[in-house]
């Protein structure tokens, strides 16, 4: 490796900054061009009202959320996307200083190239209003600040900066359950590495989880209000069900190494298993700071191995972004390991993968916004990016019909899937109900009592009209059927069968 390694005419820290920089401005462009997929639109419904807490998750990326439609009283997607591509922004700066912290600043920028190669971290979790970006911002604050601790000075003023990583793991526990796997890596490198074991019995550590509970406080409160209904709903997913689902383990497994793509997600298996072998006090990859392996491996391995396996007996469905965690740390990892090796070797695999992952996304990106490759492709096929068209007409519809200026009027989906995309087009305008057996963090925006003898417009996409009929007509006076309504994009229909009902006389349940 070279003494003063360059990036072109770069240092590695200029070309990080520049990396940052072209990747928020691209990551803009797309969030300006695309709509709300399923899990943003819930999101923003369920953000519309100010809880302690949500059913589906800890509240900081809802709170975010909420807190950008107070400010600007904007429904606009760049708008309200913008707090999280920020995120991703200070979260990739973070990769880079905890990578050249302990290696070099080149196996800096490597990380954080790679990470920005993920496909799943580039445009999820780096571009949506996921809580994912709140949770991995404060989840790599806090391992910059374990790292200043255990090798470097943090350690001369050990109530500070403790306390500085009990903040930073508090928010993370603010933003997902994820969190709990931070305290047990890191419990776990403190207790095998014999350099470290002091802390067990030094207060600082205990008293950065004292913060961190009080942070993480009003989860636990609208919880225990809530009859624990987060906490049972996400523990719940971790259940056995009555037998072993081989098909989804295997799923499971394609399903993140296509999210992470094969060409780094296997290398850093590989890595982190090195890292695992070399032991508590190790130095792997070689020019690492040593146990910052351990450190990372032991924090980084437990969620790819729980969320892995987890499909072996519960239906984890298409979450394959569970292990993004794991994956991530060991991605800085890898960072090291690819400047012990700088070559053109390595700079074809890494710049190509940033290239690959780019020409993926502008034509995912492009796709979505215009529909292009129906024209290319012509055919009657499952378009996946039909998620990410906005239910224009839905809201056209509710303005044609004069719906936004009647009083005691109320709009309803049912299922909290099309929830979500029913509330982009109410927008706040009308107070919003969830029906249906799984309405989530949505039912508790919505007191039925409150709108006794209200009428509404409810709205469900189903072939079959009757269907609403006879399970909802038991809360209103009548029903109606209106019309049935489509979804276009440049002409094409993409979603068809959305039925629109006018119902008076809420029976208040």
């Amino acid at each position: 490796m070279p003494t003063n390694p360059r990036i072109g005419p770069f240092t590695p820290l200029q070309a990080t900054l520049i990396l940052i920089a072209v990747t928020f401005v691209l990551r803009l462009i797309g969030a300006a061009l695309i709509g709300w997929g399923t899990g943003e639109a819930y999101y923003l419904a369920s953000a519309r009202q100010f809880h302690l807490s949500y059913f589906d998750q800890p509240p900081l990326s809802l709170w975010t959320i909420w807190a950008t439609l107070q400010l600007t009283g904007s429904e606009s997607l760049l708008v309200i996307r913008l707090p999280f591509v920020a995120m991703f922004a200070v979260s990739t700066w973070l990769v880079f200083d905890i990578t050249r912290r302990i290696h070099t600043p080149l196996a800096g920028f490597y990380a954080a190239l790679i990470v920005n190669a993920c496909v799943l971290f580039s445009l999820s979790i780096g571009s949506w209003t996921q809580p994912d970006a709140p949770m991995l911002l404060f989840w790599l604050a806090t391992i910059r600040v374990l790292v200043e601790i255990f090798f470097g000075a943090g350690a001369r003023r050990p109530y500070l900066y403790w306390g500085l990583a009990g903040l930073f793991l508090g928010l993370t526990f603010l933003s997902k359950y994820h969190a709990a796997f931070l305290v047990a890596g890191t419990g776990l490198f403190v207790l095998l590495n014999s350099t470290q074991r002091r802390w067990l019995t030094h207060g600082a550590p205990w008293l950065a989880l004292v913060i961190a509970l009080a942070i993480f406080s009003p989860v636990i409160v609208w919880n225990a209000q809530n009859d624990w209904a987060s906490f049972g709903f996400q523990g719940g997913r971790a259940l056995a069900e009555s037998e072993l689902r081989w098909n989804g383990l295997i799923r499971m497994i394609w399903g993140q190494l296509l999210y992470m793509v094969p060409w780094l997600a296997i290398p850093a298996l590989y890595i982190g298993g090195r890292a695992l072998a070399a032991g508590p006090r190790g130095q792997f990859p070689s020019g690492t700071v040593p146990g910052a392996a351990a450190l990372f491996a032991y924090i980084g391995w437990p969620p790819i191995i729980f969320f892995t396996l987890v499909a072996l007996w519960s239906d984890t469905q298409f979450h394959f972004h569970w292990q993004a965690p794991g994956y991530l740390m060991l991605f800085m990892l890898m960072g090291a390991w690819a400047a012990n090796r700088e070559g053109r070797g390595v700079r074809i695999w890494l710049y190509g993968s940033a290239v690959v992952t780019l020409a993926i996304l502008t034509l995912l990106v492009s796709h979505a916004a215009t529909g292009w490759a129906r024209t290319v492709f012509p055919g009657d096929w499952e378009d996946p990016t039909a998620l990410q068209l906005p239910w224009t007409e839905l809201g056209e519809n509710l303005a044609d019909r004069g719906a936004f200026g009647q009083g005691e009027l109320f709009v309803a989906g049912i299922n909290w899937i099309d929830c979500g995309y029913v509330d982009t087009q109410v927008a706040g305008r009308l107070p919003f109900a969830c029906f249906g057996d799984d309405t989530r963090n949505l039912g508790f925006n919505f007191d039925p009592a409150a709108h006794t003898g209200w009428n509404a417009y409810i709205v469900d996409q189903t072939g079959d009209p009757d269907r609403v009929i006879e399970a909802y007509g038991d809360r209103f006076e009548t029903i109606e059927h209106l019309e049935t309504l489509t979804i276009s994009r440049n002409g094409v229909v993409e979603l068809t069968d959305i039925q629109l009902f006018y119902a008076e006389g809420f029976a208040g349940r």
